[in-house]
């Protein structure tokens, strides 16, 4: 059997069929992208290079038509990543902010209420202020804010327990019922009728009832509730003095740093003034004949380094002062006086084992962390509590009557009951919890020892950098006074035309590494004092602070 033979007028109707619906996709797709213009002159040079050359244009071609095709995407989905929060929307919350504040500051001074919040600013911006280090700590530890917010954490604490104590005092509650009804059918309008004392299908209802509930026995339930709220107050009390040793040793910081910063600002503009005056002298000689051009250009771009070392130090002392501005809880402008001029070097004899066992008696973090472990042991009990019966005296006193308040008389009951609860199976879900406890006993003890751990190598890190930065200071002294007499010796015998600009020129420069390196080992160790006293626990008004040395002018 053969093939069947194609009609040709079919045919031609199939093929002009898809030329069409070949033309119509490619005209959609071509309405649909952007046009990529073509450079005539590029393609009659492609032409001619070959067919390798015109093989690499149809792919250069492809990957436009990819990328302008991606960038009609973008065009028609929208710009990605734009704010729906427009300016003029937060220019209208900024200004109701503004103005709730101060309407409530309005309302605040209307009733004379006193606000506990302290404002940044209790003196003018263009107040100096005099601190000694005694004083500084002092204010800080007034302002902190963190500190205030341990405040009333402590207070939160102290709330929980009373909260926890409510659960074995008696509770009373008091209920008030009120009903109208209507009668439906005879059965319900003679219940109605016996009840209300009334034939009405319609009546009122009211009824008064008082109950009493004491706990006497709640299983170890609300004793370790109330163990364990002393336990928060103990460590909110124990945060209380963690936030102010971070609080002090921030303050410590601060000063240390300002006066850092103003003996570096001090050592950059003396060595100003010392390349200024070797210029001159350079210059002098340039002038004479006896000194090159060259000694005049190297001296120029050492005086114009040195220029912008010494502007770089005084914005680090504009900054510093700043800071401890913040610290303190003063205007940022606030000019600072200290009564340092100089960091100091004073012995400070602790061994590493005293240190260590100091901070492991009363590092707060590491009693918080014991105090964990007392309250999981706690919350062990307490889980425990479902196992045991719980017992409970009830009683009560209900009025009712169709008159309004509903208290009558005549129409009075009580009762009074004792029970005991004891819940036999739950499903598992109090060994379950009993379970959870002691994996959290683990946890808190694993916790605990992590602590110790973690403070133990604090401590020694913070006393070996404090020994290695005493070190710094008796060997940077000594380069100081070497690099001192060297500059001097340096610049007679270029007076003189004995040396050269370039001997003048590095001993200016190790002096002033010399004196960089011991500031910085001044610091290093006065600060990591303060570290060490933070690490071990310190109390905030002993250790490098003395109390005869506290500020009795500063009224915080």
């Amino acid at each position: 059997m053969g093939v069947p033979v194609m009609d040709k007028n079919l045919y031609k109707k199939i093929v002009v069929a898809l030329m069409i619906s070949t033309l119509g996709t490619v005209s959609a797709w071509a309405a649909e992208e952007a046009v990529v213009p073509v450079d005539l002159g590029q393609a009659a040079v492609t032409d001619a290079a070959g067919n390798t050359a015109g093989q690499k244009t149809v792919r250069n071609s492809k990957k436009a038509v990819r990328a302008v095709k991606n960038q009609t995407t973008v065009a028609r989905t929208g710009a990605i990543g734009t704010s729906d929060v427009t300016p003029q929307l937060r220019e209208e919350l900024a200004q109701k902010i503004t103005s709730d504040m101060e309407a409530s500051a309005k309302r605040a001074a209307a009733r004379h209420d006193d606000d506990p919040v302290i404002v940044v600013g209790r003196v003018a911006s263009d107040q100096a202020v005099d601190l000694t280090l005694p004083k500084t700590v002092q204010m800080a530890l007034d302002y902190n804010r963190d500190i205030k917010n341990s405040h009333y954490a402590l207070k939160r604490a102290e709330y929980a327990i009373n909260q926890a104590r409510a659960g074995k005092m008696p509770t009373v509650d008091y209920k008030f019922g009120a009903q109208r009804s209507r009668a439906t059918d005879a059965a319900t309008y003679n219940r109605s009728s016996k009840l209300m004392g009334s034939a009405d299908s319609i009546s009122n209802a009211f009824s008064n009832g008082i109950s009493v509930n004491i706990p006497l026995y709640t299983g170890g339930l609300v004793e370790g509730q109330i163990d364990v709220a002393k336990l928060g107050k103990t460590n909110a009390l124990e945060e209380i003095l963690r936030v102010q040793q971070a609080t002090k040793y921030s303050a410590i910081e601060g000063y240390y740093r300002l006066l850092a910063y103003q003996e570096l600002q001090g050592v950059y503009h003396e060595a100003v003034d010392n390349l200024q005056g070797h210029l001159d002298n350079v210059q002098a000689q340039y002038n004479v004949g006896t000194k090159a051009k060259v000694d005049v250009l190297s001296s120029d771009v050492s005086l114009a380094n040195a220029k912008t070392t010494a502007i770089t130090s005084d914005n680090n002392v504009a900054i510093a002062e700043s800071n401890l501005n913040n610290i303190l809880g003063l205007p940022l402008e606030t000019k600072l006086n200290l009564a340092d001029h100089q960091l100091p070097f004073d012995t400070y004899d602790i061994s590493l084992q005293e240190a260590t066992d100091y901070s492991m008696k009363y590092r707060p973090e590491v009693l918080q962390a014991a105090i964990a472990v007392q309250e999981a042991e706690r919350n062990i009990d307490i889980a425990d509590a479902g196992n045991k019966p719980t017992v409970a005296i009830t009683g009560g006193n209900d009025w009712a009557d169709n008159m309004f308040p509903g208290i009558d008389a005549n129409k009075r009951s009580w009762n009074v009951a004792a029970g005991v609860t004891y819940n036999f199976y739950d499903g598992g879900a109090t060994k379950a919890k009993v379970n959870q406890a002691k994996q959290d006993l683990l946890v808190a003890r694993e916790t605990e020892q992590k602590t110790r751990e973690a403070v133990q190598l604090e401590v020694k890190q913070a006393y070996l950098n404090i020994r290695s930065a005493a070190q710094k200071v008796e060997e940077t002294q000594t380069v100081v006074d070497q690099a001192r007499e060297n500059y001097r010796i340096q610049n007679i015998r270029y007076q003189a035309g004995v040396g050269i600009n370039l001997d003048v020129l590095d001993a200016q420069l190790s002096l002033n590494e010399a004196q960089v390196n011991h500031i910085q080992a001044l610091y290093d160790y006065n600060v990591g004092i303060a570290k060490l006293e933070q690490a071990m626990g310190v109390d905030v008004r002993s250790g490098v602070i003395h109390p005869s040395l506290t500020a009795t002018g500063y009224k915080g």
